[in-house]
C-alpha cells in the first residue's frame, strides 16, 4: 500500500522557504567559526584519550577512526567536540551505529603492509647455518678426532657385505655402509669401527648391520657374537639389537650373541639396560643374561674366550663369574677320593628313593643293552638297586656303581648313615656280600669283585685322568651320572678314550647328556665337526618339517670325499678316481666344489612324502659363480662320457622369474624323482625337487617363520651353556607315519615275542631334537628328556652311522598296537 503524502500548510511551507534562501552574513559565519575552533583548542588541554585518534590533533579520517573513538565515547573521556563529532556520525552511519550498540563486532585496522629486509633474512641464515655447524662438529669431535663413518679397521680372514644382488668381500680400511648385512666366514674374525668411534669385534659366521637414527646407533646382530666397546657418549645411545632383546649402553664393555636357542649378554665393564618383553634388567660387570631358560649361563670368563683381546678382557673381568646351580644337583662327591685306582665304570645317584626308581628303570636297560658293559653289568643288580628304595635310611645321600678293570662285576658304595644294613639285607633273604671299610659299605651280588674292590679303596683314584673328569662334571652340577674309561675298550673311532652319560634336572625338565672324550684335541673323522656356530640355513626351513639334519664342518673339502666315496666305496679311491679324471678332463672337481662351500648344511623333509618327496638341501656357498661353473662342467663331462653307451643324459637349464635366475638339474625322462631345482640367496644354495618349494623356502627366510622361530622347536631345545649348535637331528614324524602305520599293522602278520615286529607302534613317535656341539677335544650330543638307550649304544659300539640316523628306539611310545580310529 502507497502511504498519503499529505501537503504542508501554507504558511509553513513559505517560511521554509524563505530560510532556504535566505544567505548567512560573512562576518557573522567567521565569527561562528571562531567561537568553535576556541572551544577546540582549549578541550584538547584537557585529559587525554587512551587512543590515539581521541587526541584533538589527530585526524578523523574514516569509520575505522570513529569506530576507535568508541570506547572513550562510551565512558565519556572524549572532548565536547570529539563526543559531538561521534554523536553526529553515529546518527548519519549505520554501520558504526551496529557497532556502537554490540551487535557487529569490529574487525582490526589492517596491519601496514612493509616491505620485506632481505639483508636481515641471509644474515639470520648464516647464522643458523654457523650455529647448526657448530653443534654438529662439537658432538662428533667432543671425545676426540673421529673419522665420522664406519670402517673396516683390522681383518683376519674375509668379511663380506652381502645385498639382494649377492655376496661381496670387504677389505680393511673399507668404508662400511649402513642398513646392509656384514658377515665374517668361518675362521674369520673382523674389527669395525664405527661413526661414532665405537669398536664392534665380530666373531667367525657372525652376521650384523648398522641403523643410524638420530643421535642414536643400533648394531643389528642377526647371529653370531660381537665384543662391543661402546663410546662414551653425553647424549644418545648404542643399541645392540639380537631381535629378541634390546641392549642399551654408552661407554661399556660388553658381548653379545645371537644363536638359534636365544640370546646372551654378558658385561665385562661399565653398565647395560637389557630390555626382552618389555622388561629391563641392569647388568653390571661380570653379570650376564640369556633371553631363553633353556640357556644356561656359563662364566663370562668363557664366553669371551674367543675374543682377540681375551686376555685383556679377563683381566678387566677380575674374575667376576657368575654360575647358576639348579637345584637338586650335587657339587661334590664324598666317595670320589676313596674310589678304587683302577676304576673304569662309575655310576652316581643321588640317595633318593624316587630317584633310584628312575636309575633303575634307565640304567638297568642302558647299561644292558651295550656289548661293551653288559659285561660289567648283572640283572641281579637291578635287585639291589630295588632294595635301595627301602634301605635308604642305611646309607648316606651319594650312592655309587663301580666297576674296576680286573673285576667287570660291579660294586655299591655308600656311607653308612647308621647300623643294621647288613642284617636288614640277610632279613630280606637277598644273598649280598657287605663290607664295612671305614664307615664305607661296599656290596654286591659277587664276592670277589667286593672283597677285591674293598681291598684297593684309597689306593691312588684322584691320580687318574678319569678321576679329573669326573669331578669336573660334579662342578658344573650332576644328577645321574655315568663314566667309563675307554683305554680298554676296542671302538672304532681313533683316540677316543672317554664316555660319559647323564640326566639330571634342570629348571623344570630332565636334561640328558652323552658325550664321547679324546685324549687332547679330536682326531679324524670326529676333529671334522666345527665349535657350535650360528646356523644361517634353519631359516629356510619351516616350522612344519616332518625331519631335519644340519651340521657345521671345519673343512668341506672333508663332506666332498665323503659323498664322492659313496659310489666309490672309500675315500682313498675317490681321490685316486678324481685325481685321474681330472688330469683327463681339465679340471679338479673335488678342489673347486671345496673351494666354493662354507661349511654349513642342512637336509630337511620339508613337506608331504607322497608323491614327490618335499625335501630341502641349504648349503652356505662363497662363490656361487664358481660352483655353478664347476658343476656344469662335471655335468658336461659327464654326459660326453654316458653319450658313448646310449645312456640318457642330465639335462641343466635356467629361467629367470621376478627377477631371480632359478637353476635346474634333471635326467631326461627320468622323471620328477630325478629333478632338482635351486637358486642362490644372500649366501646360500637352496634346492629343492620343485620351483616352487624353492620359492617357499625364500618366502619362509624373508617372513622370519622359520622353524628356528617355532614354539614347538625351541621347547625341545635341551638346557645348557650354548647358544648355537654343531649339529642337530630334529624329528616330528609322527603324523606323517601315522597311515603307513596303521596300513602296516593291517597287514602284518601278529607275532610275540622280543622278534615282534615294531612298525606299528611308529604311530606314536615322539617329537625330539637331539643338538650336537663339537669342542675342542669331545663330541656331546644333548637332549631334553632320555638320551642314555642308543646314544649309548651306538657311541660305545661305534656305530656313529647310528647316531647320525633317527634313534627310533627313544622316539617310541608304547609298544601297543594302536587303532587307527578311536572309536574303533
Amino acid at each position: 500500500m502507497t502511504p498519503e503524502i499529505k501537503p504542508l500548510p501554507p504558511e509553513l511551507e513559505q517560511a521554509v522557504a524563505e530560510i532556504r534562501d535566505e544567505t548567512p552574513d560573512t562576518a557573522v559565519m567567521e565569527a561562528a567559526a571562531a567561537r568553535v575552533w576556541t572551544k577546540l583548542s582549549a578541550a584538547s588541554r584537557g585529559t587525554p584519550s587512551r587512543s590515539g585518534i581521541g587526541d584533538a590533533s589527530a585526524v578523523i579520517r574514516d569509520c575505522a577512526d570513529f569506530q576507535a573513538l568508541l570506547p572513550d565515547f562510551r565512558s565519556g573521556r572524549l572532548s565536547e567536540g570529539r563526543m559531538a563529532l561521534v554523536r553526529d556520525h553515529l546518527h548519519q552511519c549505520v554501520a558504526c551505529r551496529h557497532i556502537y550498540e554490540g551487535k557487529v563486532i569490529a574487525m582490526p585496522a589492517p596491519a601496514a603492509v612493509r616491505r620485506p629486509n632481505y639483508a636481515a633474512r641471509w644474515v639470520l641464515a648464516a647464522s643458523i647455518l654457523i650455529v647448526a655447524g657448530g653443534t654438529i662438529w662439537w658432538a662428533v669431535n667432543r671425545d676426540g678426532e673421529q673419522t665420522g663413518h664406519a670402517i673396516v679397521q683390522h681383518l683376519d680372514g674375509t668379511l663380506y657385505k652381502v645385498t639382494a644382488d649377492g655376496i661381496h668381500p670387504l677389505l680393511a680400511g673399507q668404508d662400511l655402509p649402513s642398513n646392509v648385512e656384514l658377515r665374517t666366514a668361518k675362521d674369520s674374525d673382523a674389527l669395525l669401527q664405527l661413526a661414532d668411534g665405537s669398536l664392534v669385534e665380530m666373531r667367525e659366521r657372525s652376521s650384523l648391520s648398522t641403523s643410524p637414527n638420530a643421535l642414536d646407533l643400533t648394531i643389528r646382530l642377526g647371529r653370531g657374537s660381537v665384543m662391543v666397546k661402546a663410546k662414551h657418549r653425553t647424549t644418545g645411545h648404542l643399541y645392540v639389537d639380537t631381535g629378541d632383546c634390546r641392549v642399551a649402553v654408552t661407554g661399556t664393555l660388553f658381548e653379545v650373541t645371537a644363536g638359534v636357542k636365544g640370546s646372551r649378554v654378558a658385561v665385562v665393564e661399565g653398565e647395560v639396560h637389557v630390555t626382552q618383553d618389555n622388561q629391563e634388567k641392569i647388568l653390571h660387570a661380570g653379570d650376564q643374561t640369556v633371553t631363553n631358560s633353556n640357556v644356561e649361563p656359563e662364566s663370562v670368563s668363557v664366553q669371551i674366550a674367543w675374543s682377540r683381546d681375551r686376555q685383556m678382557l679377563a683381566k678387566q673381568l677380575h674374575d667376576a663369574l657368575t654360575q647358576v646351580h639348579p637345584p637338586a644337583l650335587r657339587y661334590s662327591s664324598s666317595l670320589l677320593d676313596h674310589l678304587p685306582a683302577n676304576t673304569t665304570l662309575f655310576v652316581s645317584i643321588p640317595n633318593l628313593a624316587q630317584y633310584l626308581g628312575d636309575a633303575e628303570s634307565v640304567l638297568g636297560q642302558k647299561i644292558a643293552a651295550n656289548p661293551e658293559l653288559s659285561a660289567m653289568w648283572n640283572a641281579r643288580i637291578g635287585q639291589a638297586v630295588d632294595i635301595l628304595r627301602t634301605a635308604s635310611d642305611y646309607l648316606g645321600s651319594e650312592i655309587d656303581i663301580v666297576g674296576t678293570q680286573d673285576q667287570k662285576a660291579p660294586v655299591v658304595i655308600a656311607e653308612q648313615k647308621r647300623d643294621g644294613f647288613d642284617e636288614f639285607l640277610h632279613k630280606k633273604n637277598l644273598p649280598f656280600t657287605v663290607i664295612n671299610h671305614g664307615g664305607l659299605l661296599l656290596f654286591g651280588p659277587e664276592r670277589t669283585a667286593v672283597e677285591a674292590a674293598a681291598s684297593q679303596l684309597d689306593s691312588g683314584f684322584a691320580q687318574k685322568p678319569l678321576y679329573a673328569k669326573i669331578q669336573e662334571s660334579f662342578r658344573q652340577g650332576a644328577g645321574l651320572l655315568l663314566w667309563v674309561d675307554l683305554a680298554q675298550a676296542h671302538t672304532p673311532i681313533p683316540g677316543a678314550r672317554y664316555f660319559s652319560a647323564e640326566s639330571k634336572q634342570a629348571g623344570d625338565r630332565f636334561v640328558g647328556s652323552a658325550t664321547l672324550g679324546f685324549d687332547g684335541p679330536r682326531t679324524g673323522m670326529a676333529a671334522q665337526l666345527a665349535d657350535p656356530s650360528p646356523m644361517g640355513s634353519l631359516d629356510y626351513i619351516s616350522p612344519d618339517a616332518l625331519a631335519v639334519l644340519g651340521f657345521v664342518v671345519k673343512d668341506p673339502v672333508a663332506i666332498v670325499d665323503e659323498a664322492l666315496a659313496i659310489p666309490q666305496g672309500s675315500i682313498a679311491a675317490a681321490q685316486q678316481a678324481l685325481a685321474e679324471e681330472g688330469q683327463q678332463k681339465g679340471f679338479d672337481i673335488r678342489e673347486d666344489l671345496a673351494a666354493s662351500l662354507g661349511g654349513e648344511f642342512a637336509v630337511a623333509m620339508d613337506g608331504s612324502l607322497m608323491p614327490v618327496p618335499s625335501w630341502k638341501l641349504v648349503s652356505e656357498i662363497y662363490n656361487p659363480d664358481r660352483f655353478q661353473a664347476t658343476l656344469q662342467r662335471f655335468i658336461d663331462a659327464h654326459n660326453q662320457e654316458i653319450a658313448k653307451t646310449g645312456k640318457q643324459p642330465i639335462r641343466m637349464a635356467q629361467e629367470t622369474v621376478d627377477g631371480r635366475v632359478y637353476y635346474s638339474i634333471a635326467q631326461v625322462n627320468g622323471g620328477p624323482l630325478l629333478e632338482a631345482h635351486y637358486t642362490f640367496d644372500q649366501g646360500y644354495l637352496v634346492a629343492a625337487p620343485t620351483r616352487a618349494l624353492v620359492t617357499h623356502a625364500l618366502q619362509i627366510r624373508l617372513a622370519g617363520t622359520s622353524i628356528k622361530h617355532s614354539g614347538k622347536f625351541v621347547d625341545l631345545t635341551p638346557r645348557d651353556r650354548h647358544l648355537n649348535f654343531s649339529g642337530l637331528i630334529y624329528q616330528n614324524l609322527g603324523s606323517s607315519l601315522a597311515p603307513f602305520a596303521a596300513l602296516a599293522g593291517a597287514f602284518m602278520p601278529q607275532h610275540a615275542g622280543a622278534n615282534a615286529p615294531q612298525m606299528p607302534s611308529l604311530d606314536n613317535i615322539k617329537p625330539t631334537l637331539f643338538a650336537v656341539y663339537g669342542e675342542p677335544d669331545r663330541i656331546t650330543l644333548e637332549a631334553t628328556g632320555d638320551v642314555l638307550g642308543s646314544t649309548l649304544q651306538n657311541l660305545m659300539s661305534g656305530n656313529i652311522r647310528g647316531l647320525a640316523g633317527l634313534p627310533f628306539a627313544q622316539m617310541m611310545g608304547t609298544r601297543e598296537r594302536q587303532h587307527s580310529y578311536s572309536g574303533r
